[in-house]
């Protein structure tokens, strides 16, 4: 079978990775290390290309590099293995091949993961809270501002971290006193192993359209085509989420279906795509975001601005992307909170769904990407900033991007065609529209999710679907892109005050949790408590009825939480026993006799006989708590 070609896209960073044979060390003490980056020298300036950073430790070596051309990062590897390994073998007396098969490497997008990839580098490629300072091997006391190193050429992406080199490393420093992420760590483990690209999903599928190849990691086993989504799962997320929301003091409330926009039509622009229902004076819709339907509760109940907490379940319908006369349903589950000025809620809230990621066993599978677009005067002045940019470029926009430069600009920024990349490298940078003050706003809020321990991304290019301000921030799983998008939400205060015509404050997010059973689906993923324990009580003879009855009763009450069902079928005693064994968390309780001291437990293919109705309360408790 012919080995994969390299990946090779002009301009874009290159992580590499060369370890020693059968897990050798490849660095034994300075001299080595020295040697080996004076051939890292010798060979980029004789090949070409920009070191951005580096770390060597004892059995492998991590570079991020920028080549010139597609065979700048194989010559460079060549020649330091030329090289090096001789200068090894000869001064340990061994020989043979040093590295273990050909060097690994990935593509990196840069706009959003070169940061991340430095860090990454830097500590190793290890779970490390913080690149270690004082290690001499690697990059990153040049990119802290601590030293200087001649062999690092700064990435343009770096040198957005400020004006000058101290600002630039201070910058950076905190940047890395940020622990990466289980999500970040095994998506680059899985391009350098695969040699594929690190980036955004729509960034990857804009190079796939162009090389007519896959570009992004491939998961084992075919491509899942259909999620079938059952009642019980979406039962058991709901569960777990209404758990949370009452451990965070959100109040349930139920929402309508159908609205009618003609008592609030000021509330209608904060929907994305409002599903409008025939009727004698078309001010009907289809609710097409739980938000909308919160809103106009809201709106009804103007004392709930002053401080309140609420969240809400239900489906939602939007239009079919094939066809959009027919309108597909969705499930979706929301969380507002109203009344709060600081951002302390935007972290709580953000908590709240990193909370529930881990109870579903997800945590390593999602990403948190958030950013901040500042108030929407200041947004309104980038859109236009993009707008009289792009307008020269009109002519070479299709249809769809010509009616985002009228409306939503910065959509430009995302979804482009690749040959205007040199153009949208020189727009507007939102940046440049924010106050001091705002961005000092947002470091707090960063400052506060470090200091909880909530891995983040921050992504530049997150824009509002709708009519947020200030923060946004979005949970994708990229197991099921393109539907990857998990969560969304933000703060939206400044349209709240706009249409109550008073001070208000609101900040909220939405799951979709179609998308969310489909990444559980994705990723093979089964929390222990994916099927809910259930009792069934079998009478083995036909003994008085109302004992069975009385057993089901009590244990009602000892376990309110768990489903208690009493087996009144004509069916021999050992043919129930065998039907409700086939479902694994069904615990089967048997009576014998009319006494409640002859009792039979099994579960999980273990049986206990002869307890009393005690002994079977006390053994179901161990079971469900362990």
């Amino acid at each position: 079978m012919p080995r994969k070609e390299r990946l090779f896209i002009l301009g874009l960073p290159q992580i590499v990775q060369l370890q020693g044979h059968n897990k050798s060390e490849l660095f034994i003490d300075d001299d080595d290390h020295d040697y080996f980056l004076q051939c890292i020298d010798n060979a980029i300036t004789r090949y070409g290309g920009d070191l951005h950073s580096y770390c060597l430790f004892a059995a492998n070596a991590l570079l991020l590099i920028t080549p010139n051309e597609k065979e700048n990062i194989g010559a460079i590897i060549q020649h330091v293995g030329r090289r090096y390994v001789p200068y090894f073998n000869k001064k340990y007396q061994r020989s043979g091949s040093l590295w273990e098969g050909r060097y690994k490497s990935c593509l990196v997008e840069p706009e959003n993961y070169l940061l991340p990839c430095m860090h990454y580098i830097e500590s190793g490629g290890m779970l490390l809270t913080v690149a270690a300072a004082d290690y001499p091997w690697s990059s990153y006391r040049h990119n802290a501002g601590l030293t200087t190193l001649s062999r690092i050429t700064p990435h343009a992406e770096y040198n957005l971290l400020g004006k000058t080199a101290l600002q630039r490393g201070d910058a950076y420093r905190r940047f890395s006193q940020k622990p990466i992420s289980h999500y970040i760590l095994q998506r680059i483990s899985d391009c350098i192993r695969q040699n594929t690209l690190l980036g955004m999903a729509k960034f990857c599928q804009q190079l796939e359209n162009q090389l007519q190849g896959n570009v992004r990691p491939r998961k084992r086993g075919r491509p899942r085509k259909n999620y079938n989504i059952s009642e019980q799962q979406l039962n058991f997320i709901e569960t777990k989420i209404r758990l949370l929301c009452q451990q965070y003091s959100y109040i349930e409330i139920k929402l309508p279906l159908i609205q009618d926009v003609s008592l609030s039509p000021e509330l209608l622009n904060f929907s994305m795509q409002p599903q409008r229902l025939a009727s004698y004076n078309h001010q009907t819709i289809l609710s097409s975001d739980g938000s909308l339907s919160c809103l106009q509760f809201v709106n009804q109940h103007s004392e709930l601005l002053q401080g309140s907490k609420v969240w809400y379940q239900g489906p939602i319908f939007r239009h079919t992307s094939e066809q959009h006369d027919m309108l597909e349903q969705y499930v979706q589950v929301g969380v507002e909170a109203f009344g709060w000025e600081d951002d302390a809620i935007v972290a709580e809230q953000l908590q709240l769904q990193y909370e529930l990621f881990k109870v579903l066993e997800l945590n390593k599978e999602v990403e948190l990407r958030i950013n901040y677009i500042g108030s929407l005067d200041e947004f309104a002045a980038f859109r236009y900033a993009l707008t009289t940019y792009f307008q020269p470029y009109a002519i070479l926009f299709d249809q769809q991007r010509q009616a985002w430069l009228q409306t939503t600009p910065e959509y430009l920024l995302v979804d482009y065609p690749l040959e205007l990349e040199p153009v949208i490298k020189l727009a507007p940078k939102l940046g440049d529209y924010l106050t001091v003050a705002a961005k000092g706003r947002f470091q707090q809020l960063q400052q506060l999710l470090d200091n909880m321990g909530l891995p983040y991304v921050v992504t530049p290019h997150l824009y509002p679907a709708s009519h947020y301000s200030d923060i946004l921030f979005e949970w994708h799983g990229e197991h099921i892109a393109p539907d990857s998008l998990l969560c969304r939400g933000g703060r939206y205060d400044e349209f709240m005050t706009q249409v109550m015509q008073q001070p208000s404050h609101a900040c909220g997010f939405a799951f979709m949790l179609d998308n969310v059973i489909k990444l559980l689906v994705a990723t093979g993923h089964r929390p222990d408590e994916y099927n809910d324990y259930k009792i069934i009580v079998i009478p083995e003879h036909h003994i008085d009825g109302a004992l069975g009855f009385n057993v089901c009763r009590q244990l009602r009450q000892s376990f309110p939480g768990i489903a208690v069902v009493l087996d009144c079928t004509e069916q021999l005693a050992i043919k129930r026993q065998t039907n409700a064994n086939k479902k694994r968390n069904n615990i089967i309780v048997i009576i014998h006799s009319d006494e409640l001291n002859n009792i039979d437990l099994l579960c999980k293919e273990q049986r206990e006989i002869g307890l009393s109705l005690d002994a079977v309360r006390a053994r179901i408790s161990r079971l469900i708590q362990a």
